[in-house]
Order: C-alpha cells, then sequence, then structure tokens
C-alpha cells in the first residue's frame, strides 16, 4: 500500500510539474507573440502625413510659393499641398474658416490676434507653364508682401513653410 501512495504522489508531482511546464511555455509564446506584433508595427507605420493648405493673391507669390512647397515634398513625400489664388479678401475669409492654412497678401492683413503675419520680399521672375507659354511680371523688381496664418495653429508644416518662404524671397 505503501508502495502505491508513493506512485500516486509521484505521479501527481509529475502532473504538476507538466502542468506548470504548459503554463509557462504559453505565457512565453504569447509574451513573444505579443513582442514580434509590436516590432512589426513599428516597421509598418507609415512616414507622418500632412496637409498643407496655401493661397496668394499674386502670380509671383504662387511662384515662389510652389517652389517652396516642391523643396518640402522632397523632404515629406507624404505631404499633400493645395495651392490657391484669389483676391484678398476672399483669402482672409477662407483662412478664417479655416479652408487654406497660408496666405500670401500684397498688403498687411487688418490687426488681428488671431492671425500671425510676416513681411517677406518675393522677386517676380519669369516663367514657363506646362503648355510652352512664358508668363512675365510687368514689375520685375522685387515685391514687398505679407504671409499670415492662423496664430493657434502651431502644425510644423506651416512654420517650415513661413520659414522657407521667408528665407528665399530674402
Amino acid at each position: 500500500m505503501k508502495a502505491f501512495v508513493e506512485g500516486i504522489v509521484l505521479f501527481g508531482g509529475f502532473l504538476a510539474f507538466a502542468a506548470f511546464g504548459y503554463y509557462a511555455i504559453s505565457k512565453l509564446g504569447d509574451f513573444l507573440d505579443q513582442n514580434q506584433a509590436d516590432r512589426e508595427e513599428e516597421y509598418i507605420q507609415p512616414e507622418e502625413q500632412g496637409e498643407l493648405n496655401i493661397a496668394a493673391a499674386s502670380l509671383c507669390a504662387m511662384q515662389v510659393g510652389s517652389k517652396v512647397l516642391k523643396d518640402m515634398k522632397k523632404e515629406h513625400p507624404n505631404l499633400h499641398c493645395t495651392l490657391s489664388m484669389g483676391e484678398e479678401p476672399e483669402l482672409l475669409y477662407a483662412l478664417g474658416t479655416g479652408n487654406v492654412d497660408i496666405v500670401i497678401l500684397y498688403s498687411k492683413a487688418e490687426r488681428n490676434k488671431a492671425v500671425r503675419q510676416r513681411a517677406v520680399m518675393l522677386q517676380a521672375q519669369p516663367f514657363i507653364n506646362e503648355d510652352g507659354v512664358e508668363i512675365t511680371p510687368i514689375h520685375p523688381a522685387m515685391q514687398s508682401q505679407f504671409v499670415a496664418w492662423n496664430n493657434r495653429d502651431r502644425r510644423p508644416f506651416i512654420l517650415e513653410f513661413v520659414q522657407k518662404l521667408c528665407g528665399q524671397g530674402a
């Protein structure tokens, strides 16, 4: 009888050891699966995608602005850019409603604490459009213009565009 009890205790100990081993291996497998999923997620994450809507009141500003956007697209391939043209009152309205992020104006915008502004000198230069038509400005001299954007908008693409535009105009 003593041998029988020792056999049952030994068998119970073996079952307990097997159960503990199975539990430990399953937890290790769950940990490794989660670790692998986290690593794959790091590789899959796309580069930050941004959107930048700019509007200008002059063809000269559009030309210089498009050059700055082209440079920015090289650095940020997932950046989606829109460049529009219009009259100053409609540009300021679009800025106020949030339809555009940055406006380039001939004159300084009215004093408004919600809008930040920066003066910039832009060189008007002739260029050729996609149809081969040369577009030349009547006044090829430097033109003083103003860049305006929402004061509370701190997106890095907006600040980068303003810095590059003002650097290009100088």
